[in-house]
């Protein structure tokens, strides 16, 4: 799975899941939570799984991996707008960032 261009920074562990259920209800389907997997990794897509996220704890850091590269500016767009309208600091990806 290809990760997504935008990541959420300082981001503290007690908050991973309250700011990953509200992009859920938001941005994807109201009514439900952002659910942690057996991997680690969150669903957000409420059992979708076109798009994930995994908190990186050592940055405190929220990233998030899509299904299909094709796919991406798509969720991109949503990541940034939610992060935007709730003044989350973002930081784009890169492969050392991991």
């Amino acid at each position: 799975m290809p990760y997504c261009q935008t990541n959420f920074r300082t981001v503290p562990p007690e908050r991973v899941e309250e700011v990953l259920s509200s992009l859920t209800k938001e941005s994807f389907v109201v009514g439900q939570s952002a659910y942690q997997l057996n991997d680690g990794s969150y669903s957000v897509d409420a059992g979708e799984n076109d798009i994930r996220a995994i908190y990186d704890q050592e940055n405190a850091e929220l990233k998030f991996f899509c299904r299909y590269q094709r796919d991406m500016n798509f969720y991109d767009k949503k990541l940034i707008a939610f992060a935007t309208k709730y003044g989350i600091d973002t930081k784009p990806y890169t492969a050392s960032s991991e």
